[in-house]
């Protein structure tokens, strides 16, 4: 079910969303702001696969951010949320990075957005993406 689920959402996500994105005028890069950053929760091999599909209407090549990057959208004056203004969808949950964890192979850096925390996981847990891509 799981499974059948998730091939659901890549077809979503592969078609043209008319949902908005949030672009950092400080490092220039673009930002999926949509509800599955709130709600959807995948692994990390899943959460590769649905970056490198998702269509937001003219911005595509989407990509799972590195920890540098998803850190660069922390707002460590705030709490609960911790996530600079003008992200409209977010989770006080997990977000994965693609920065591997030195020790482990098959461990990822994630992001904590209630506080601005990080931490390593497994890949194989289900945790929030949020989707990112450099600007031309």
């Amino acid at each position: 079910m799981k499974k059948l689920l998730f091939t659901g959402l890549l077809l979503v996500a592969s078609t043209l969303f008319a949902e908005r994105v949030f672009v950092d005028k400080s490092t220039s890069l673009i930002w999926q702001d949509h509800q599955d950053n709130q709600e959807l929760s995948i692994t990390y091999y899943q959460s590769q696969e649905y970056c490198a599909n998702l269509v937001i209407g003219k911005y595509s090549d989407f990509r799972l951010p590195t920890l540098v990057e998803l850190q660069s959208i922390v707002d460590y004056k705030s709490y609960d949320p911790a996530i600079k203004k003008g992200f409209d969808y977010v989770s006080n949950e997990y977000y994965w990075s693609t920065t591997p964890f030195a020790d482990d192979a098959k461990t990822v850096w994630l992001i904590h957005f209630r506080k601005g925390e990080r931490t390593v996981k497994a890949m194989h847990y289900d945790r929030h993406i949020r989707c990112v891509q450099s600007s031309k």
